[in-house]
């Protein structure tokens, strides 16, 4: 799949000067954004731990081609969470996003290594991904880039609905298999103050794999807003009736242009199956509470003073419970 996606787009980029119109000039900027943080333990078995983290950094570049046309580059430099524990010594740079825009009237389409519309929305109203992933991420629940194809078609300022075929390898692990997943969704702006996204997707290897999602949000006079999210993914890893159950919710309210309040609850479990007496995923259930304070001194840097813990749902498991300083700087 990844000959075909970059032959596509430079085939785009060469057509470029051809959809310009005459008085538009094509420009573009770089961007970048550091995660970091110091992290403190304080209850359970995280009491001894505590560092100086600098989380990951993004840099990029994007480029208004024409009108119609717009291009992204973005590199993320981090620690994969699927190496080894030591990973965080090193780091690891990966092409979050390498993609194609093409926009006209009330479609939308974008080609390539995308960021995934049903994460885009939950990190927006959350804010605070420099914290924490939003639920499906979070627990490995989905990639919110990959490789693929996104249309997007917005019927009215009410409601919009997209289509995806992706890898479904994610944007760390970007090998064809030619096993593809697709997925479908819809955002809806009603009633008044109201967000709520609707999500599927599904792939098949012998057996049908497939994520629901469900997420909803009201905003009051942009002084406090509250959310929640819930996700069911259905036979896990193409294992039949292994599944999981998510679900989370999180608030903020507005003290004033600089300090805002948060909180937000997790809780991810999967099903017992038969002649089974503990649920299949028994070491990774249990729930999340992070809650605290986020300070906006300037438009591009937060600040966010908080407590954060883990309880998992295994006797055998001790919680863990830490304060955190989390910085997301923005150039």
């Amino acid at each position: 799949m990844r000959p075909k996606i970059l032959s596509l787009v430079f085939l785009l980029l060469s057509f470029q000067g051809y959809c310009q119109s005459d008085d538009f000039e094509p420009t573009g900027k770089a961007f970048a954004t550091i995660f970091a943080n110091f992290h403190k333990g304080i209850s359970g078995a995280a009491v001894d731990e505590s560092a100086y983290e600098l989380v990951r950094g993004y840099f990029g570049y994007e480029y208004n081609l024409s009108p119609e046309f717009y291009a992204k580059i973005n590199v993320d430099i981090g620690s994969p969470d699927d190496l080894s524990p030591y990973s965080k010594l090193r780091r690891y740079a990966y092409f979050k996003n390498a993609y194609l825009r093409y926009s006209k009237n009330k479609i939308q389409v974008e080609f390539g290594l995308i960021g995934l519309k049903q994460f885009k929305i939950q990190e927006k109203i959350w804010e605070r991904r420099y914290l924490m992933k939003t639920l499906a991420d979070e627990y490995k629940l989905g990639s919110s880039a990959d490789l693929g194809i996104n249309f997007h078609y917005k019927f009215s300022d009410y409601i919009d609905v997209d289509f995806t075929v992706e890898n479904g390898e994610g944007y760390n692990n970007i090998q064809s298999d030619g096993i593809f997943k697709y997925g479908i969704g819809s955002t809806i702006h009603l009633p008044k103050n109201f967000t709520s996204h609707l999500f599927y997707d599904f792939t098949k290897n012998e057996i049908v794999q497939s994520t629901l999602l469900l997420f909803t949000s009201y905003d009051y006079k942009n002084k406090w807003n509250i959310a929640g999210e819930f996700i069911l993914r259905k036979n896990e890893a193409w294992k039949n009736g292994h599944n999981i159950f998510g679900m989370s919710f999180y608030g903020k309210y507005n003290i004033n242009s600089e300090f805002q309040l948060f909180a937000r609850f997790d809780k991810i479990e999967s099903n017992i199956l038969k002649d089974e007496t503990n649920p299949w995923r028994l070491l990774g259930d249990g729930s999340a509470l992070v809650a605290g304070v986020q300070y906006n001194p300037i438009k591009n840097i937060k600040l966010a003073l908080n407590y954060h813990d883990w309880y998992p749902w295994a006797a055998n498991r001790e919680n863990r419970g830490f304060i955190y300083l989390d910085l997301e700087v923005k150039m």
